[in-house]
C-alpha cells in the first residue's frame, strides 16, 4: 500500500489506475463493470485514500480511457459496453476465453437525426440514453458540435461503450466549424446560466435539459436566416440608398438651406409655428 500512499499524493493519472485497480477488494472478481461506475469507485477510492478531493470524474475518465485497451489491464470488455474484471490468478490455468465485441457491421448506415434544422457540412448536435429520461421531465443531454464527417457515423461506431443504442435528438446544420462552435457556445451559455449544466459527469458538454428547451433555445438565440421576399433590417439602409439614386445635384440644390430643422412646417405647412 506503500505505493498507493505515494501516488494519492500526485495528480490523479493512469499510474493512479493501475494501483488501484491492483488493490485487493476494489473490484469484484467476474463482475461486470460499465465505465462510468469504474470512475466513480476509482475517484471515490483515491480522494478516501487523501488524494486531491477537487478530482473530477473528467480527470478520472481521461485517464481510464486509454489504459482500459492497455495489455496490463484487470478489465475484458464485453458485449454492450461492459467491463469484466477478471482474476488474473484464477484465469492462469484456465484456456483463454474469447472476447465478445459488438462493432456495427462496416455498411451498416448512420444514425439519422429525430429533428434536422437548417443545412450544412458541420453540425451542433444533441443526443441521449432513453434510460436517461424514465421518470423526469429533464435528463443528461450531451450538446456538442461535429464537422464534416457528422455525428451519426461517430456515434454508431461509438455505440459499442454504450450500455443501450443512444438516440440522436438533433441535427443543426452550420455552414462551417466556425459556425458550429459559436452556436454551441450560444447553447451551452443558455443552460448554464439556467443552472442546467451537469458538472459531475465527464466531459463539459452534458446538460439536464429535455428536446422542447433545446427548440425553444434555438428559437430564442440562434436567428433564421430571412425568408424570400420578406425584408429584413439589414436590407432597409439599401432601399432607402436606391431610392435616391435619380436625384441629380441640381435637385439636391434646390431644397430649402433649413430643411432640416424647418421639415414639419415643409411636409405640413406652419400652422403650428
Amino acid at each position: 500500500m506503500d505505493i498507493l500512499d505515494d501516488l494519492v499524493k500526485e495528480r490523479f493519472g493512469r499510474a493512479a489506475v493501475r494501483g488501484l485497480c491492483e488493490k485487493p477488494g476494489l473490484f469484484e472478481p467476474g463482475r461486470l463493470y460499465r465505465r462510468v461506475d469504474i470512475c466513480e469507485k476509482l475517484r471515490a477510492e483515491f480522494v478516501t485514500l487523501g488524494g486531491d478531493a477537487a478530482t473530477t470524474k473528467e480527470d478520472v475518465a481521461v485517464a481510464l480511457k486509454t489504459w482500459l485497451h492497455g495489455p496490463d489491464c484487470p478489465f475484458r470488455k464485453e458485449a454492450r459496453g461492459r467491463y469484466r474484471f477478471r482474476d488474473a490468478e484464477a484465469e492462469s490455468d484456465q484456456s483463454p476465453r474469447v472476447e465478445v465485441r459488438c462493432d456495427p457491421p462496416s455498411d451498416a448506415p448512420p444514425l439519422a437525426p429525430e429533428l434536422e434544422i437548417g443545412a450544412g457540412a458541420c453540425e451542433v448536435y444533441a443526443w441521449y440514453l432513453p434510460e436517461y429520461a424514465h421518470g423526469s421531465d429533464r435528463w443528461p443531454v450531451k450538446i456538442g458540435r461535429a464537422g464534416p464527417d457528422g455525428l451519426g457515423q461517430g456515434l454508431l461506431a461509438f455505440q459499442e461503450n454504450l450500455p443501450e443504442q443512444p438516440r440522436y435528438l438533433l441535427r443543426l446544420g452550420c455552414a462551417d466549424d466556425g459556425e458550429a462552435r459559436r452556436r454551441e457556445s450560444l447553447l451551452h451559455a443558455w443552460f448554464e446560466c439556467r443552472g442546467q449544466k451537469l458538472e459531475d459527469l465527464p466531459g463539459r458538454q452534458w446538460f439536464r435539459t429535455n428536446p422542447g428547451e433545446i427548440t425553444e433555445a434555438i428559437r430564442n438565440i440562434i436567428v433564421a436566416e430571412p425568408s424570400p421576399g420578406k425584408v429584413g433590417a439589414s436590407d432597409v439602409g439599401e432601399l432607402v440608398a436606391s431610392a435616391f439614386n435619380d436625384v441629380t445635384a441640381a435637385d439636391w440644390a434646390r431644397l430649402p438651406a433649413d430643411m432640416t430643422d424647418r421639415l414639419d412646417d415643409y411636409l405640413y405647412g406652419d400652422e403650428g409655428r
